[in-house]
């Protein structure tokens, strides 16, 4: 097999500086507490053919404006910073496709008044449309110690993606891309064989579910490709300078066991090559850890990529996405310099008057 392993100290450089995520939702529940009515649950999208994690919120989460005892609050060490970003996407479930989902964000003071700060758009029905929920934004004005999301709607409302991201005024806005396929909040041009599956795993010392892509045996059999694998196929197929990003972990009472992916391409005759490998994931059942996200940079071309299971136990891909590169992509850059030399995000010297992002002495620096 012909290896191509190139995981880069910058690997992810050509898609923005990377800010600290405070929630990560559905990847990880920290930072989440329901109360009352309100659930870890799931949601059918996908015109009900596709189902996904999500915060259920049931019933109406206000009395006279004041708080009652059904909704999700949202804490993180030191509170929340005026300018860290809130992503929300939600969807519902119903027959009735006049009705209305969506949910207000909020904060509650000391009397138990809430005032709300922004409310999304009306979900999409998962019965009625083969769209993805749509990933709105917004921005806090204020600092918070706590955030609370409540439903405003008269249907059984979903959030199937939660995330706050801390805001930094020097940071520089990522540039658009393309992103080809986004698990778990999408299925989109995954299809699984044999006994792999969609399914769940315990992480965080088996007390966490998240969903995942089971592979249960192995995929090969004398390096050419069975019936066990995830297919990945999007319309053109991939190509190279595309970046995609894994994460994994496994369940098993023997803490030597061993879990991991290979990443691979398949030829006319069936014969794989392996172009990545991943580290080996966390044990859930031993671990407080989320699983760790690694990233690949593809080097050529493919009309498809293949994920199977390297290793000797339940192997469960957590987070799976490929996002289009293009020229931003940055390979073969020598960051360990101490003389001052500094590089623009394509890899190419500039002077000492550059005004931007730069990389100086091996470190990101924005010069201004």
């Amino acid at each position: 097999m012909k290896k191509f392993f190139t995981l880069i100290a910058m690997g992810l450089m050509a898609l923005g500086v990377q800010a600290e995520t405070l929630i990560n939702y559905p990847t990880a529940q920290d930072g989440i507490a329901v109360s009352g009515t309100t659930t870890f649950d799931a949601v059918k999208i996908k015109t009900n053919s596709t189902s996904v994690s999500g915060i259920k919120f049931a019933n109406s989460y206000t009395t006279s404006e004041a708080l009652n005892e059904n909704y999700a609050k949202l804490t993180v060490e030191g509170g929340f910073k005026a300018g860290d970003v809130v992503s929300i996407a939600g969807a519902f479930n119903n027959s009735d496709d006049t009705k209305k989902s969506a949910v207000d964000l909020f904060t509650v003071g000391a009397d138990n008044a809430i005032t709300v700060v922004f409310t999304t758009q009306q979900f999409i029905n998962g019965r009625t449309s083969d769209a993805d929920p749509a990933v709105e934004t917004y921005t806090l004005e204020a600092d918070a110690d706590a955030l609370y999301l409540g439903r405003n709607g008269n249907t059984g409302t979903i959030v199937t993606l939660l995330k706050v991201v801390r805001g930094e005024e020097s940071q520089p806005e990522a540039p658009t891309t393309d992103g080809l396929i986004d698990y778990p909040t999408a299925q989109d041009g995954i299809a699984v064989s044999g006994t792999t599956t969609f399914d769940a795993v315990k992480i965080k010392t088996n007390s966490t579910s998240i969903p995942g892509i089971k592979f249960a045996n192995s995929y090969t059999s004398e390096n050419a490709l069975n019936e066990n694998y995830a297919k990945l196929t999007v319309e053109g197929g991939f190509k190279a300078g595309d970046v995609v990003s894994i994460a994994g972990a496994f369940n098993n009472s023997d803490d030597t066991k061993k879990s991991a992916v290979d990443l691979f391409t398949v030829d006319a005759d069936k014969a794989i090559t392996v172009v990545f490998t991943t580290q080996q994931f966390i044990n859930g059942r031993t671990s407080d850890a989320d699983p760790t996200v690694e990233t690949y940079t593809l080097q050529a071309d493919a009309d498809a990529l293949y994920l199977g299971r390297n290793g000797n136990t339940g192997t469960i891909v957590t987070l799976l996405k490929v996002v289009r590169g293009g020229t931003t992509a940055i390979e073969n850059i020598q960051v360990q310099q101490a003389d001052g030399t500094q590089y623009n995000l394509a890899g190419q010297q500039v002077a000492n008057g550059y005004k931007g992002l730069v990389i100086k002495n091996g470190k990101k620096v924005v010069m201004k």
